[in-house]
């Protein structure tokens, strides 16, 4: 407990959370809530653990970088939830704890015996978040379901990519990444819901929900007018010009997002002509001249080189960006400016960097003497302990018999 108790208090110092995700959407919303000040608990399988920790290479120790991404600020205990004994240790630790977060496919907690009604019955002011791809009931909700499944059926895909070609994912895992903070939100939401009614609650996030809500300005278009939206690439079909265009050397996005920034555009690339143009006066405009804008603009970015244009467009106020690598991203300076990079060192001593948390606050500590990812198991024997009140008769039989891990 030495490490947990360094920690700056925060109005979530006093919430336990049960973290029973694997992968991603679910660690990642357990991780917000360890970063928040809460005290998480990650429970799984004593031999293999959470899926990710054998998703290698790279390793840092005995674990996957992935898995050292998302799972910091916990401690880990491992219980075979399959035995009885591990059913009734985990109903215990759900007694004593407020939250409690599992992404396993629907029905599977029920056949374990752990869902939401029966672990209600031992503490019925928990909060439990149960994370699925299509949500607990419905036609969908025993498909497997991953980011890019979901992010294909949410219409992501669809409309990714360039006009003629296939159409493609996007790089990141939004729709885990988005349900991961979605069920944050959902939580504290239910936190404070138990405050006025001291009630817990069950709480159903699916990820094609929440990633559908990434296209809610193309939903409320195509309610308003029937029409399908098109792919348009790096373009904007109602924000033009936007592209990424070659320039000499290196690739530069260029957005311009008002008519008075198209002026300052159209001067600073040498075509002031632009200005007077009738097809390119207003926005609405320029949507309806696309294919003229933008071979104007193709042609008048090849003139000149990525910096000397950052130069010019910086002076003229017009909103760009270069594509950065992944390299050039996690080196920029702002980037190093905003902490965003943190260092921690791994149960094995190795050191390693992840990104860090983006809340900044004035007054409250977000993510200060973070814990590292915990080794699988590590914290088996101190969890027993500290929360159940176990001897070590009682957990070296628990050990035994292999409801719970081996001691580290």
């Amino acid at each position: 407990m030495d490490q947990i108790d360094k920690r700056p208090e925060t109005a979530l110092s006093k919430v336990r959370v049960l973290d029973l995700g694997r992968v991603l959407a679910g660690p990642y919303c357990g991780q917000i809530l360890g970063d928040m000040g809460a005290e998480v608990i990650k429970v799984e399988h004593p031999e293999r653990g959470d899926d990710t920790r054998a998703w290698k290479p790279p390793a840092i120790g005995d674990d996957a970088a992935y898995f050292c991404a998302v799972n910091r600020n916990k401690r880990s205990i491992g219980i075979d939830l399959a035995t009885n004994e591990g059913r009734k240790l985990l109903l215990e630790l759900a007694k004593n704890s407020d939250v409690f977060i599992e992404n396993f496919r629907p029905g599977v907690t029920k056949r374990l015996g752990i869902d939401y009604a029966e672990v209600a019955r031992v503490n019925p002011q928990l909060i439990y978040c149960s994370i699925s791809g299509f949500g607990q009931k419905g036609p969908l909700a025993q498909r497997a379901a991953y980011d890019y499944v979901v992010q294909a059926t949410a219409g992501i895909i669809a409309l990714t990519g360039e006009p003629e070609r296939i159409p493609v994912r996007c790089a990141g895992a939004i729709s885990d990444y988005g349900t991961g903070l979605w069920s944050v939100v959902a939580v504290l939401f239910a936190l404070m819901e138990r405050d006025r009614t001291g009630q817990g609650q069950h709480i159903d996030m699916a990820m094609n929900d929440t990633t559908m809500l990434y296209l809610s300005h193309v939903a409320a278009m195509y309610f308003a007018d029937g029409l399908t939206p098109n792919r348009v690439g790096n373009g904007h079909e109602k924000i033009v010009p936007t592209d990424v265009y070659q320039t000499k050397d290196e690739p530069l996005m260029v957005l311009c997002g008002n008519d008075a920034m198209f002026e300052r555009l159209a001067k600073a690339v040498g075509r002031p002509d632009m200005i007077e143009d009738k097809r390119f006066r207003t926005n609405i405009d320029r949507s309806a001249n696309l294919g003229p804008l933008g071979e104007i603009m193709r042609e008048a970015m090849l003139k000149d080189t990525r910096s000397s244009w950052e130069k010019r467009l910086s002076d003229a106020d017009v909103a760009f960006a270069p594509i950065r690598s992944i390299e050039e991203a996690y080196t920029a300076e702002d980037v190093a400016e905003r902490d965003m990079i943190m260092e921690l060192q791994h149960g094995s001593g190795e050191t390693f960097r992840v990104l860090g948390s983006p809340l900044k606050m004035s007054e409250s500590s977000v993510n200060e003497n973070p814990l590292p990812p915990p080794m699988l198991g590590e914290h088996s024997e101190e969890i027993l302990r500290d929360v159940l009140g176990l001897n070590d008769d009682d957990i070296d039989a628990l050990q035994q018999s292999g409801v719970i891990n081996a001691t580290c």
